[in-house]
């Protein structure tokens, strides 16, 4: 973004301090706002003497007060390592306004300050940089900053919502009335020490309203209290919330958790005639509730002009030519979090999905053998209790699913909004998962027990066959423009390349009885372990181009290995034919960092032949937060993902050096079914070399870098406990160098 526009801000530069030792390096700092976050990026120049590594303290002093406090600052770095940055890094520098630069002797680097919530309006500030070898100052840089946010609106007082009886500072016991909760102090604490809370566990609470009276464009940033919660907003002109979530990092949160004293960048709109609507995010789960409680300490409004407004839309807009995306679709995972009562709720999520320009989007009805997420009759429909995933070392169970099934025709519903909103619907069946012995088992699977193996059905048996075609058929009488097998979920029954085959077969053929008479063509999808990834052996991909038995090829990854599989046999497969490559790219959190590492990725599918992209678990990207929406909503455009490629080597001279590892997926280690990867920000290494206990593991001369291998047989290499991993990133003849005290599982 640039930050040329700063006809509303002035920046007055002092001299800086006389007093400092004579050994001591004293220039100005050169500060600069940019326009469309109000964020302050603070230049200063780093002695060429400086050590390898040295501490950077950033202070300012309030006219209104005469003693300096830690400003709320990070290293000027890519959206990438923002979200890969350590916790304990991100805390240190945003509440007590140090951090690390490394190897940056003779440079310039950039330190990015909020100076919201300590500088709001018009205000002059004193702002100081000191650079640090231990104890011993380096240099000391200072400024007079004089800004004028005096236009900017920050909304923090929520006893200002039109609905004073439903928020109160001392709700009685058991009330629907939010807390306005005041007065918390310490390092860690909302802005101002004030939230809008829910108190207590078990109380539904009623919306909000916040009145605005605001004119034109604006960009709207959110802020929660740094501990776990969650609340969902919209405009009074939106037919969709958006939720935001704020909790420590872990295999949950990938890219939908802002961190603790920061910011989400919302989105940017029309205000006029707009006001904020406040949401309780409803959670049916115990487990789940306090992930889900609802809190939100800040809402902040800053005016665009218009050619910020255009510079916005440039950056987010298509370029060339747009390949298909297909986006993996799931309304069970959906209903856990939301309570669906009506069929006019199908048409939230998917508004979400058009607005991230998925152009087929892949509708879950359920597993071969499970209950059905939808309006079945051929199997058996899921109208009562639910599974949910693990958290905190117990099954939750909720009813929200079966709700939904209860009172909305969830397969019909989406087919039609989704054909509204300009999107082709595919109906997804997962092969097989009975789930045996749970709510979730169907008839089909108790009545037949002896046509399972463990959870899963046999396809070799006809009729397992005939079942699961019925499903198919089914969801082609309700109105699926194409049909969708995945193979990954969950290929442990698959013992034989005929019988998939055999099945395609069957399959095409129903799709070509449907289709046919009315003029159709039904398209086939399949998502299939890609070579390595468990049970590839049994998919004989070639047959089925060869024989027009699918569409589309979506090779894929199954859990968080194997991210980055070669797709170039999956191209030489389709040349020339009318079947489309569309290699799945994970968007969970356990996939591929945002953006960078996930772009990258997209990118080389690309070179190598691809014809688009599927992106497994889409709806977690498209759903849970605005900035993977905006990422996913560029990755069927080469051009536009190789201008934002451009753009981050253009800033690569500016970012500050550094290191970075994707954090671990379950209770802070790393899982045997996942790696450990590597990000190298600041400048492009000639080699990385990844060492584990003094022993080297790899060494790589381009990325991606992955902590061993992404075979299955490297599961074991690293042995489950606690180890010293050492990264090394060569830069001329010189080695950047960072420790991690890592864990693995067993």
């Amino acid at each position: 973004m640039s930050t040329n526009s700063l006809s509303r801000f002035s920046c007055i530069l002092l001299a800086s301090l006389t007093l400092a030792p004579s050994q001591v390096h004293s220039r100005p700092l050169q500060p600069k706002v940019d326009p469309v976050t109000r964020y302050v990026h603070i230049a200063y120049t780093v002695p060429r003497e400086a050590p390898s590594e040295m501490i950077v303290r950033c202070e300012l002093k309030l006219a209104t007060r005469s003693d300096w406090k830690p400003a709320r600052v990070w290293p000027y770095v890519s959206e990438t390592t923002l979200q890969l940055m350590q916790p304990r890094d991100w805390e240190t520098a945003v509440w007590r306004g140090t951090f690390t630069e490394r190897r940056a002797g003779g440079l310039t680097r950039t330190a990015v300050w909020n100076p919201f919530p300590d500088v709001t309006g018009q205000a002059s500030v004193r702002f100081r940089v000191t650079l640090l070898d231990g104890e011993k100052v380096l240099a000391r840089e200072e400024a007079e900053i004089a800004l004028d946010n005096s236009d900017v609106v920050v909304l923090d007082d929520w006893s200002q919502v039109l609905q004073k009886q439903s928020v109160s500072e001392h709700p009685a016991p058991g009330s629907p009335v939010w807390w306005i909760r005041k007065g918390q102090q310490g390092e860690q604490v909302p802005a101002q020490g004030s939230s809008l809370e829910v108190r207590e566990k078990g109380v539904e609470l009623p919306q909000l309203t916040y009145p605005l009276n605001l004119t034109g464009p604006y960009a709207i940033f959110v802020s929660l209290p740094p501990r776990p919660g969650s609340i969902e907003l919209r405009l009074s002109g939106d037919e969709r919330p958006q939720i935001f979530d704020e909790y420590p990092i872990c295999s949950d949160c990938g890219n939908n958790a802002t961190r603790a004293g920061g910011e989400t960048f919302w989105r940017w709109t029309d205000m006029t005639r707009q006001h904020l609507v406040i949401k309780q995010p409803h959670s049916s789960v115990r487990e789940y509730e306090d992930t889900y409680r609802a809190h939100l300490d800040t809402v902040r409004l800053v005016p665009l002009t218009q050619e910020l407004v255009r510079q916005l839309e440039e950056r987010w807009s298509l370029k060339g030519e747009k390949l298909p995306v297909v986006g993996y679709n799931e309304p069970y995972s959906w209903a856990f979090y939301e309570k669906i009562l009506s069929n006019l709720q199908h048409w939230e999520p998917l508004l979400a999905f058009a607005e991230a320009r998925v152009d087929i989007v892949d509708i879950q009805i359920g597993r071969g053998g499970s209950q059905m997420n939808h309006e079945t009759r051929a199997g058996s429909q899921l109208l009562a209790g639910t599974y949910g995933d693990p958290r905190g070392g117990k099954v939750p169970i909720t009813d929200s699913v079966g709700l939904m099934q209860q009172f909305t025709n969830t397969l019909g519903t989406q087919l039609k909004y989704a054909r509204l909103l300009g999107m082709k619907p595919h109906a997804n069946l997962g092969a097989t998962n009975c789930y045996p012995g749970t709510p979730l088992e169907a008839e089909f699977s108790k009545k037949h027990p002896e046509w399972r193996i463990g959870g899963q059905l046999k396809y070799e048996v006809p009729e397992v066959r005939q079942f699961i075609l019925a499903l198919f058929e089914e969801a082609l009488q309700i109105g699926a423009e194409g049909i969708s097998l995945d193979w990954c979920r969950y290929p442990y029954s698959v013992r034989s390349k005929e019988t998939v085959t055999n099945f395609f077969r069957e399959l095409r053929s129903l799709a070509d009885r449907y289709g046919k008479p009315r003029g159709l063509h039904i398209p086939i999808l399949t998502r299939f372990p890609a070579r390595g990834v468990r049970g590839w052996e049994f998919m004989d991909y070639a047959t089925w181009v060869k024989e027009g038995l699918t569409d589309f090829l979506c090779p894929s990854n199954i859990q968080a290995r194997h991210l980055n599989f070669d797709v170039a046999e999956y191209a030489q497969a389709v040349k020339g034919t009318r079947v489309k490559l569309l290699p799945s790219v994970d968007a969970l959190g356990w996939g591929l960092q945002m953006p960078g590492m996930w772009f990258e990725r997209i990118l080389r599918c690309y070179k190598a032949g691809a014809d688009g992209i599927h992106i497994y678990q889409a709806d977690y990207a498209v759903l849970n937060s605005p900035q993977s929406r905006r990422y996913v909503s560029i990755a069927g455009s080469p051009e536009a993902l190789k201008q934002w490629r451009q753009r981050e080597r253009l800033e690569q001279s500016r970012y500050s050096k550094g290191i970075y590892i994707n954090p671990p997926q379950v209770d802070g280690q790393y899982q045997r079914y996942a790696r450990l990867r590597a990000w190298i920000e600041g400048f492009q290494p000639e080699k990385v070399e990844m060492w584990v206990d003094g022993q080297l593991m790899n060494r790589y001369d381009a990325p991606p870098y992955v902590l061993t291998s992404e075979d299955r047989s490297d599961d074991e290499t690293i042995k489950p406990g606690k180890h010293l991993l050492r990264i090394r990133a060569k830069e001329g003849s010189e080695w950047l160098e960072q420790e991690f005290q890592v864990e693995f599982g067993k």
